[in-house]
């Protein structure tokens, strides 16, 4: 019964991020509120810097001067309250870090080791400061902002000075002796979760030798707050039949879907509207929907679906196309190997399809 079948597969994905920066400080430039951002005490070996940077052409850093006792080379760098934050949306910090010797790059102690550390410390829902992770340096590790290693840690409200997961504590790799590591530490996320109101962030840096620098750059904080797409489509199919051109798609999922239009068109350009089907509102399961076109006028027909959510925003897909000019022979019978005609067949055998025109085609049922 079917001449041609063209599909469309949608792999969509039903959760997606929405990814949209609510405030910065890149240094160089900042957001309103991130403009007071800065290091707190400050220390004589904390400034912003352009030996290094991601974003043109500053960094935040601090570095030492100290023989490995010395407590003074440590300083918070403090991001004002942000207020106003929705509950029902999740965010995220992003900064960059670095580990560098610009100060002292011939020291015996350049490097950071376990003992320099950078802890990110949270005030959340006006709150007491909590540290919610700490990086450390590890045997005179040193890295630039283009090293690969990632944190990606959630915010829990508790410390556990133990390495992660089940801690929070981060350790770079160990250092390789006049080498920039390729997998230090160079990208940090922190995730806040719901019913975040309000969050004031320090990054709590401390290093005590001469050649020990920590370099901070872009730091970010992100509304990520995950959001339902309206219809995850499986796939959308044309078949020519015996009683005109049928229509068929099948969805995964369904949030907030109203109902759909189809549409046809004679060139493939200019769509007119054949009909509208309700949807299913908010469905998670597999559903399958049909139209069939029997007055279609055209040897090929285009065809597309535009879904519509209950706030009047559309989706289209497709098009796809029916050739009605290929035509499908018919079988008369199907045979054996041998010869011998056969109505119920087995799966995994060899069979001849025998046509009305007196062709005959090999199968495997």
């Amino acid at each position: 019964m079917k001449n041609l079948m063209l599909t469309l597969l949608f792999l969509i994905p039903f959760i997606i991020k929405s990814q949209t920066i609510v405030e910065f400080d890149r240094m160089e430039t900042s957001s309103t509120l991130y403009l007071s951002a800065g290091w707190w005490t400050p220390a004589a070996t904390a400034s912003w810097y352009n030996n290094t940077f991601v974003s043109s052409n500053l960094s935040a850093a601090i570095y030492g001067l100290g023989t490995g006792t010395s407590g003074n080379e440590q300083d918070w760098y403090s991001l004002p309250n942000k207020t106003g934050l929705d509950i029902n949306k999740q965010y995220q910090l992003k900064f960059r870090l670095s580990s560098r010797t610009f100060t002292s790059s011939t020291a015996g102690t350049r490097g950071v080791d376990v003992a320099d550390i950078v802890d990110v410390q949270v005030s959340r829902n006006g709150g007491a400061f909590i540290t919610e992770l700490r990086i450390t340096g590890n045997d005179n590790a040193t890295w630039t902002y283009g090293s690969t290693g990632v944190i990606n840690h959630t915010a829990n409200g508790t410390f556990t000075n133990s390495a992660a997961p089940t801690g929070d504590v981060y350790q770079s790799p160990a250092g390789i002796v006049n080498t920039n590591l390729t997998n230090g530490l160079s990208t940090v996320y922190l995730t806040f979760p719901y019913g975040t109101s309000q969050l004031a962030i320090d990054l709590f840096c401390r290093v005590n030798s001469a050649g020990e620098e920590w370099w901070i750059d872009d730091i970010e904080l992100w509304d990520i707050t995950p959001i339902a797409l309206p219809v995850e489509l499986i796939s959308f199919e044309g078949f020519s039949i015996g009683e005109g051109n049928l229509l068929i798609w099948k969805t995964a999922s369904e949030y907030n879907s109203d109902y759909y239009i189809i549409e046809s068109s004679v060139d493939g350009e200019n769509y007119v509207p054949l009909d509208k089907l309700a949807a299913a509102g908010n469905s998670w399961q597999v559903l399958e929907y049909n139209f069939l076109d029997s007055d279609y006028t055209s040897n090929t027909t285009y065809y597309r679906l535009v879904q519509y959510d209950f706030d009047g925003v559309n989706k289209t897909y497709g098009p796809i196309a029916i050739d009605n000019r290929v035509k499908k022979k018919k079988v008369v019978k199907i045979i054996t190997i041998t010869g011998q005609e056969v109505t119920n067949l087995v799966s995994g055998e060899f069979y001849l399809e025998v046509y009305e025109d007196g062709t005959v085609k090999k199968i495997i049922f």
